[in-house]
């Protein structure tokens, strides 16, 4: 998916540096993608070396050389491809909890409530981040953008929402069996 939003972005906000291209992925991005930053320019010289996007050199007075990256004709195709390709949607979560909750008669019932309580705290926090984010962004979104924009932060918070319910149901369990001593794993 990297390359789907390096291409995305320079094609909604034309030629960029490395750095920009990384400040756009925080601030445009990062509430709905894992891209780790420090990644960036290993996939930037990838494209460019696939031919998707091209660079020129650039030199401001005193300034070091900025290399600007814009996407090619080929990499403008290759958008399209990547963004039909997602539609193609294949969804099967997969959670590493399960598998603790699997094996999980060779832990403590405690260490089990305690991890999802922080769980709880953790989602709790993220929600109420992600709900701000929405706000705010939703005020400076340009209204072409508003439905795509709403539609990726409700999938978002719908997910979180659905995650803390499970987080608070199973802690609630988890208390109620152990006070009758009749927890067992599968």
């Amino acid at each position: 998916m990297i390359p789907l939003y390096i291409l995305g972005l320079l094609l909604r906000f034309g030629p960029q540096h490395g750095y920009q291209i990384k400040k756009l992925i925080e601030e445009q991005l990062e509430d709905f993608t894992q891209i780790k930053l420090p990644t960036v320019y290993y996939h930037l010289e990838k494209m460019e070396a696939s031919g998707l996007i091209t660079s020129t050199s650039e030199k401001q007075g005193e300034r070091p050389e900025k290399t600007v990256y814009q996407v090619s004709e080929t990499g403008a195709d290759k958008f399209k491809e990547l963004l039909l390709q997602s539609l193609q949607i294949k969804y099967r979560p997969t959670f590493d909890i399960d598998g603790t909750f699997y094996f999980s008669n060779s832990l403590d019932n405690t260490a089990l409530a305690d991890s999802l309580e922080k769980h709880i705290i953790a989602m709790k926090k993220t929600l109420e981040k992600l709900e701000f984010h929405h706000k705010e962004t939703m005020e400076h979104m340009p209204d072409s953008y508003k439905v795509s924009t709403n539609i990726i932060f409700e999938h978002h918070i719908m997910h979180y929402k659905a995650e803390l319910a499970w987080a608070e149901q199973s802690w609630s369990t988890l208390k109620e069996v152990k006070s009758h001593g009749e927890y067992q794993s599968y």
